[in-house]
């Protein structure tokens, strides 16, 4: 297809590729690496500090159901700049992606690279007459396999490529501090920080292309781990966390507030410079990111994050500033995805659309001129066969309604967007008409672009589960009893920055947290006595279906099951209440959807005496 094109620009150039006039504006495209919906000032966070972007988005239109095509980067990076769902182009997981040991289902032989019979948005620019260049995080290269040279952003169209290579996150000696080893970006000097330097590079390239309209993606490593600032904003922000009175309801953590800091002023920086050379007015602005952040905390209340199958995995901060076009301090809740920069940039430059390429895009432009009576499309998809911090899956979004399938066992996740964007109401039970309906839909949708599906395991032996997880219970080291104000807390096991402790210490911010492929984990409380128990209050940190049951005992060896709960509902605060004597108190959690097995707190409940 990419050849054909270009003999069809050859051949007829008047009538495919427009030619350049002052009209066609510049474009600035970033892509913001892990930024997580709630993260940015203009989406709800008020720790971050975000003028410059907040200004962007009181300047231009601000998209407040738009998705990443991905819950993890590559593919939601290919989807932009091929205008196509990953499941069709079967770039289907972080390049090189999870391996992980004796899966129930076997991932299909995906493709971990963007085949060069595509043609690239970057590649339609420049056959339309635009300079292209490329800056920062790339992760679109095979890892590993013979043709890895042969994937640069110089060989998908981008004139110049600076700091683009197969790293998903820096990994040179300094990692965001210099030096850098990146393509063709100077070392720097100690103490210069990444962002700065890749953003003296877009503003450099700026100066060389001012002539010309141009193509910038300047694709950000942050806000990507590893998590690091410059000192003076880390102290910053840790006074400011000293006062900040909402700890619980967003990212509060001094380094990564200092990335945004740093992030905000490359924003503000490269549009400032778009003003001095009088080039502000004619060049169209995107910033948007390629998946959601870390933390549900960075999910503006929505449920889930990075990695996992729900709203805060997907949905992201997404600005578009076209002046004279959008209307300055605009919003659109229509759902749009990475997908449909593709059409959208085509049309913004004047150039033919190739629909044959961006099978999967619709242009954005009716919307950013304020005519979304004119947008029909109401379906969108996602298909990751693979694992990660969830299992296999797909989903669809058709209007208000979202439908998850889980591909190891087929259970079916409905919400209603409208009425629960947090995704804390499964209603695949209570409608299975809809759910059905659109799991049809989706399985339709797949066979029509040919998406690989996992396979049952040949290999695959449960036995070896139950081996793996008594042999990890023996061999894993458990948690030695923290004496708390409550009694002696200990746990079957945990991580270093979320110890047992974290979980009875009246401060829902902190958590106790351990491996939930590693199930059963649990945690008990060593009362020092036996005392009347009227319950427990337990308060999962993520929003997911649990199967845990409460155990007691009056020597920690043998165990009664007193409540359990094996519903496929989502939960979150429970507070399950018995009648019974005993020292020990025990929360073992057997099973849950995704994720950590997280306690943000717990709690005895003792009978009046």
């Amino acid at each position: 297809m990419k050849y054909w094109f270009i003999a069809t620009i050859i051949g007829f150039a008047t009538t495919v590729i427009p030619a350049f006039s002052q009209e066609q504006p510049n474009v600035v495209f970033f892509l913001v690496d892990d930024l997580g919906l709630g993260d940015v000032g203009c989406f709800g966070s008020t720790f971050h500090e975000t003028p410059h972007i907040d200004q962007l988005a009181a300047d231009g239109m601000k998209f407040t159901q738009a998705y990443s095509a991905c819950t993890v980067c590559s593919p939601s990076r290919a989807a932009i700049l091929l205008g196509k769902y990953p499941g069709r182009i079967h770039l289907t997981d972080w390049i090189a992606g999870h391996k992980r040991k004796n899966p129930r289902l076997k991932i299909p032989d995906w493709n971990m690279r963007m085949e060069h019979e595509e043609t690239t948005l970057a590649e339609a620019m420049s056959f339309g007459g635009y300079r292209t260049q490329f800056i920062g995080k790339w992760h679109l290269m095979p890892i590993g396999q013979e043709d890895y040279e042969e994937h640069y952003p110089t060989s998908h169209g981008f004139d110049s490529n600076i700091g683009g290579r197969d790293w998903g996150q820096p990994k040179g000696p300094g990692k965001f501090f210099a030096p850098f080893g990146m393509p063709n970006l100077p070392d720097g000097e100690t103490g210069d920080f990444l962002t700065d330097a890749l953003t003296e590079e877009a503003i450099r390239f700026i100066d060389s292309a001012k002539q010309d309209p141009f193509f910038l993606y300047f694709s950000y490593y942050t806000v990507h781990g590893p998590i690091m600032a410059p000192p003076e904003l880390v102290t910053k922000y840790k006074k400011k966390a000293e006062n900040f009175t909402q700890p619980n309801t967003e990212r509060v953590n001094p380094a990564f507030a200092g990335m945004m800091e740093l992030l905000d002023e490359s924003v503000g920086r490269v549009r400032a410079h778009l003003r001095k050379l009088g080039l502000d007015k004619n060049t169209l602005i995107v910033f948007t990111a390629d998946n959601g952040g870390t933390s549900e905390l960075a999910s503006a209340g929505l449920r889930g994050a990075k990695a996992l199958s729900y709203e805060g995995g997907t949905r992201v901060s997404t600005i578009v500033s076209w002046p004279g076009i959008t209307e300055p301090g605009s919003e659109c809740d229509v759902p749009v995805i990475g997908n449909d920069f593709y059409p959208t940039l085509l049309e913004a430059a004047g150039l033919d659309l190739l629909p044959e390429q961006h099978l999967d895009a619709q242009s954005l432009v009716p919307l950013l001129k304020g005519e979304s009576d004119q947008w029909e499309r109401d379906e969108l998809f996602w298909h990751y066969p693979h694992y990660h911090r969830t299992n296999p899956y797909g989903a669809i979004r058709k209007g208000d309604f979202k439908l998850i399938e889980f591909f190891e066992d087929g259970v079916l996740e409905l919400y209603d967007l409208r009425k629960d964007p947090a995704e804390s109401q499964n209603l695949a039970v209570s409608q299975p008409e809809k759910a059905q309906g659109l799991l049809k839909v989706m399985k339709q949708w797949r066979a029509s672009v040919g998406a690989q599906m996992p396979i049952p395991n040949p290999v695959y032996d449960p036995d070896i589960i139950l081996e793996k997880r008594g042999a990890q219970k023996s061999q894993t080291k458990i948690v030695s009893p923290v004496l708390t104000a409550h009694g002696e807390v200990s746990a079957s096991s945990d991580q270093s920055i979320n110890p047992v402790d974290n979980s009875i210490d009246g401060n829902r911010k902190t958590r106790w947290a351990a491996d939930g492929d590693s199930v059963p984990q649990w945690i008990q409380l060593n009362l020092g006595e036996a005392r009347k128990l009227a319950g427990v209050d337990i308060y999962f940190k993520n929003p997911t279906w649990v199967h845990y049951r409460v155990e007691v005992s009056n020597d920690g060896k043998k165990w009664k099951v007193i409540y359990e709960s094996k519903s496929q509902d989502v939960i979150q605060n429970e507070r399950p209440r018995f009648d019974t004597e005993s020292q020990f108190l025990r929360v073992t959690v057997d099973d849950l959807g995704s994720g950590w097995v997280t306690i943000s707190e717990w709690r005895p409940v003792f009978a009046a005496q």
